[in-house]
């Protein structure tokens, strides 16, 4: 394992203008993520914790600072640089799942592959292993509209492995979920980070963070100083 971190934030700031505002979502946020961390990104609503997962992402950039992916600087990166970053190395499970409604769980996690120029054909049967992977290979020629919540996401989250990226970010992927269907999530990303990946996950939830190995904390776009400290931190709201 490369003693250089696979993702790396330098005193990241990220303003955004809101009307004649300027409002700042992070301020001078530094940290690093190793190969193979499980880490969760914690904090209530407007801690700043899903922007820095869309800059981990490359889906936004920062204002200051530097981000680095395994000491790269990607800061002036092109669109297309990050694109390409993105579609190869990068897996992404959103809360709200995100799937066509037009196509089936096939299709559907066929899509990043199909995106990569991958050939239909091989691009299909790998989409099917990925599905059998999170145990849904008897639902791929079903619709969105015919799976449940949890059944949908263990779908987003196929589609987001079917590429075996280097890192799999997830964005409160167990906001939606109750019960065994959140479990269930949460049981596939450990897998996923025993099998050697890295998971970075957004969540205010205490249960999720728990199962990282790593904790970061942010409050009001500033770094907490309670890394991995699950008892010590409080969340005033119960959303993100």
């Amino acid at each position: 394992m490369t003693d250089i971190p696979i993702l790396e934030l330098r005193n990241v700031s990220k303003r955004y203008a809101l009307g004649n505002m300027v409002v700042a979502a992070l301020e001078n946020v530094s940290f690093s993520i190793a190969h193979g961390e499980f880490v969760t990104i914690m904090g209530s609503s407007g801690s700043g914790k899903s922007t820095v997962l869309q800059i981990l992402g490359s889906l936004d950039s920062p204002t200051e600072g530097q981000y680095l992916v395994e000491g790269r600087d990607l800061t002036r990166a092109s669109e297309n640089q990050l694109a390409n970053l993105r579609n190869k190395h990068f897996g992404f499970v959103f809360q709200s799942y995100h799937l066509l409604p037009e196509l089936n769980a096939l299709e559907n996690v066929s899509l990043p592959l199909v995106y990569a120029n991958t050939a239909r054909r091989e691009a299909l049967e790998r989409a099917s292993e990925a599905l059998e992977r999170v145990g849904l290979s008897h639902r791929k020629r079903h619709y969105a509209r015919q799976l449940s919540g949890g059944e949908q996401q263990r779908v987003a989250i196929a589609r987001a492995v079917v590429h075996n990226p280097a890192v799999l970010f997830g964005d409160e992927p167990t906001g939606n979920l109750a019960g065994d269907g959140r479990n269930k999530i949460l049981e596939y990303f450990e897998q996923f980070h025993a099998e050697g990946s890295t998971i970075v996950l957004v969540s205010h939830d205490l249960e999720v963070g728990a199962r990282a190995t790593r904790r970061i904390y942010l409050k009001d776009g500033h770094l907490e100083p309670h890394e991995n400290t699950l008892e010590a931190f409080s969340f005033a709201s119960p959303s993100s």
